[in-house]
């Protein structure tokens, strides 16, 4: 009787705790925790899943929403963070990838690598949409894709922005091809590309190819 009281106490104590951790968490983090807690540690991931990060958030979605041609986003649009993903940018380094769904016209998806740096958070957007390349490949085909969308930017414009991502040929296991589409704005003239990315078969890094949508 005893040790039955004893584990009743022990479950209750366990789920009071489960629910104030729960209640913790800011309404607009929908990700799950379970990816930061085994990479990280239950106190980083609780640090994670807090309002510390609110302000950095904002600010850099505001940002976003700001800075990327093509949709219609209210002055403060309803986000919600669906996706954290540790990514070590560095051996012992706490950074993570984190993808927002945001309510624009049309609905926008934007994406961030943020960086515990002792208690001091940093930020950095990625690109936009539903690409799956890491930050790396990102950096290194972005300059590629960008050189050849620039063939079609029209006489007298001087900026080509990249607006959207979308998988459009996913790949079929791990280390196998798979094709995305990127948008670009060029004085609100669009222009697509298709990215074909095609992983090494000796896991030396990713090759891939950019071309125009006709």
């Amino acid at each position: 009787m005893l040790l039955m009281r004893r584990c009743g106490i022990w479950l209750i104590v366990l789920l009071g705790s489960i629910a104030s951790a729960q209640a913790d968490v800011p309404g607009y983090v929908k990700a799950r925790p379970d990816a930061a807690i085994k990479a990280f540690g239950p106190e980083i991931a609780g640090k994670i899943f807090s309002d510390d990060f609110t302000a950095l958030r904002h600010e850099a979605l505001q940002r976003s929403t700001r800075t990327i041609p093509g949709f219609e986003c209210p002055g403060d649009p309803q986000v919600t963070l669906a996706e954290v993903v540790p990514y070590p940018v560095k051996p012992g380094a706490v950074s993570w990838i984190e993808s927002y769904v945001v309510a624009c016209a049309p609905r926008a998806k934007r994406n961030f690598l943020l960086l515990l740096d002792g208690e001091q958070g940093r930020i950095a957007e990625m690109l936009p949409g539903g690409t799956i390349t890491d930050p790396v490949l990102q950096r290194d085909a972005s300059h590629g894709a960008k050189a050849v969308v620039k063939t079609l930017r029209p006489q007298g414009c001087d900026h080509t922005t990249l607006t959207d991502t979308r998988l459009t040929s996913p790949p079929d296991g791990a280390g196998t091809p798979w094709v995305e589409r990127w948008t670009y704005d060029q004085c609100a003239v669009r222009a697509e590309v298709d990215m074909t990315f095609t992983p090494s078969a000796n896991g030396g890094g990713t090759t891939w190819n950019a071309s125009l949508v006709k």
